[in-house]
């Protein structure tokens, strides 16, 4: 009986390679559908806002605010950019301003700030917990402001007495929302 010789196998013949493409990733969209931002820019942005604001630099803070931005708090709800730049217009001059970035999440920024100054002849010290939302170029679409009205009042208004403050700025709130546009 007769062996036949073994022969190695031969690896099959390399197949034409593909052409190599460069991946192209776009960034991740938020629910809105715009592109996420990386934290450095998100950050990068609304530091860039807040220099604005505390210098009372109308051309920063439009170029910070998206054309469709919109701006919330305990005093105001604006849905125009246009009042919402009228809204800062007529802030008073600050004795002092801190602010801070607590986070950074996609577009979404979380931030504090603190600010004193003087209305109706009253010293006025307000701590405001800020949430800003960017559109993909870092700009601001929506600013949800939350503070202590009611300290706020104590503050501005201190002649009208502590249970009728709730009543004042009932009727202070769409007064000054009308003011400045809505």
């Amino acid at each position: 009986m007769k062996v036949a010789p073994r022969v190695a196998a031969q690896p099959p013949p390399p197949a034409e390679a593909a052409p190599v493409r460069a991946a192209v990733t776009k960034p991740a969209a938020t629910p809105t559908g715009a592109a996420t931002l990386d934290e450095a820019t998100a950050r990068a942005s609304v530091e860039k806002f807040f220099a604005a604001f505390a210098a009372h630099d109308l051309k920063g803070l439009d170029a910070a605010y998206a054309p469709n931005a919109k701006f919330k708090d305990d005093m105001f709800d604006l849905e125009k950019k246009s009042s919402i730049l009228k809204m800062w217009k007529g802030a008073p001059p600050f004795e002092s301003f801190k602010s801070e970035i607590i986070s950074v999440k996609g577009n979404e920024v979380h931030a504090k700030w603190v600010v004193d100054y003087e209305m109706f002849g009253n010293k006025i010290h307000n701590e405001i917990d800020s949430r800003l939302t960017l559109d993909d170029q870092g700009r601001i679409t929506s600013q949800r402001e939350d503070w202590d009205e009611r300290r706020w009042m104590s503050q501005a208004l201190p002649v009208v007495p502590k249970f009728l403050q709730p009543v004042a700025y009932f009727f202070m709130r769409p007064l000054l929302n009308m003011q400045m546009g809505g």
